[in-house]
């Protein structure tokens, strides 16, 4: 169990590929269901006048990881304290999918590269400093992150993880072996 989470949330959090057994009913739901969570913040934040830098933008590459059997995410298997007390509308899993509620499905992600360095990692902003982003990295033992930018108010996150090394053309996480 993670600190940040309600004791009501008392299984083991699990990684899982979106496209693990190939694409289908569940696989696009789960998909479906992170678009959903992206436009729902992208709508807070506009609504709330907060600046709207995220990965809204990046859905063509989120598409292509998926497809290419890249995308990850964090699930929780079902356990009898969840049955009595999680409700469908609990905030601490994805609101909705394409067509169903898609209980159990953490609202983070994570696209790795052929390398499985990570190229993207996202949490909802609900569920942000709760260990979900740190389980995600220890989950797929990966060796870095890939490209230069980190979003708003990451970096610290990343430092926490590894050594951040620092030029003046990028930036680059390196964890320890």
């Amino acid at each position: 169990m993670l600190k940040g989470l309600p004791a009501y949330l008392d299984g083991e959090v699990r990684l899982f590929n979106f496209a693990e057994e190939g694409i289908d009913h569940d696989s696009l739901e789960w998909f479906f269901a992170i678009q959903h969570e992206l436009m729902a913040e992208w709508t807070e934040n506009d609504k709330n006048g907060r600046s709207n830098k995220g990965f809204i933008h990046n859905q063509s590459m989120i598409l292509e990881a998926f497809v290419k059997g890249r995308l990850y995410g964090l699930s929780m298997p079902e356990t009898q304290m969840m049955y009595e007390n999680v409700t469908p509308d609990d905030p601490h899993f994805m609101t909705s999918g394409f067509t169903c509620q898609t209980h159990y499905r953490f609202p983070v992600f994570c696209v790795v590269d052929e390398n499985k360095r990570i190229d993207i990692l996202w949490v909802a902003a609900r569920m942000r400093r709760r260990g979900l982003g740190t389980r995600m990295v220890e989950c797929l033992k990966t060796q870095g992150v890939v490209g230069a930018r980190f979003v708003e108010g990451a970096l610290p996150f990343w430092q926490r993880l590894g050594k951040v090394t620092s030029s003046t053309s990028h930036s680059q996480v390196v964890f320890d072996s």
